[in-house]
């Protein structure tokens, strides 16, 4: 049955008559292949005189030319920005600036830490294998090895300012959230 209808199908779509073009189409035809040949004759001919030259790019004499040293040298004029970009990255900026500044007073004055630096032995020193209790279970100086340093009251202190300040500048700067019910 499938074969039928393809055979009919076929046979339908070869019944129809071909559409001819207008006699004004095949004048324009007939010219434009003739032009194109002409043309492909005469590049054929331009490439046969030119092979033994190797080809030159030519030099660029449009417009901003001299302005625009395009792969010579390596040099590269940067693009100036639009003004539209101009007046986005000032938007940025000063939205930036005006929440650096309304922080400052927010943060806790930390104390500055001046790091003490000692001088190291000249040669080095001899360090014995430990041999105390668990030493064959727990390979030192391996991750793992040893049990995480506690925070001291201060660095707890200083790590809890810290996330409420975050906090609280996250929520700042934040958009109104809207409530539909």
């Amino acid at each position: 049955m499938r074969s039928l209808v393809l055979l009919a199908v076929l046979g339908v779509c070869s019944a129809v008559p071909f559409i001819q073009n207008t006699p004004e189409v095949q004048a324009e035809r007939a010219r434009f292949f003739q032009a194109f040949n002409a043309a492909q004759a005469a590049a054929t001919h331009q490439q046969a005189i030119h092979r033994p030259s190797p080809a030159v790019q030519p030099k660029w004499y449009g417009p901003v030319a001299a302005t625009v040293p395009a792969g010579v040298g390596g040099s590269i004029t940067p693009v100036s920005d639009t003004q539209e970009v101009s007046a986005a990255r000032n938007a940025f900026l000063n939205a930036y600036n005006a929440q650096v500044r309304a922080t400052v007073g927010a943060a806790p004055a930390v104390p500055s830490y001046t790091p003490t630096y000692h001088h190291a032995p000249a040669a080095p020193q001899y360090q014995p294998k430990w041999t105390g209790p668990v030493a064959a279970t727990v390979p030192a100086g391996l991750p793992g090895s040893a049990p995480q340093v506690a925070d001291t009251a201060e660095v707890a202190a200083a790590k809890q300012a810290f996330f409420n300040t975050y906090q609280r500048q996250a929520a700042a700067a934040a958009p109104p959230s809207r409530n539909y019910y």
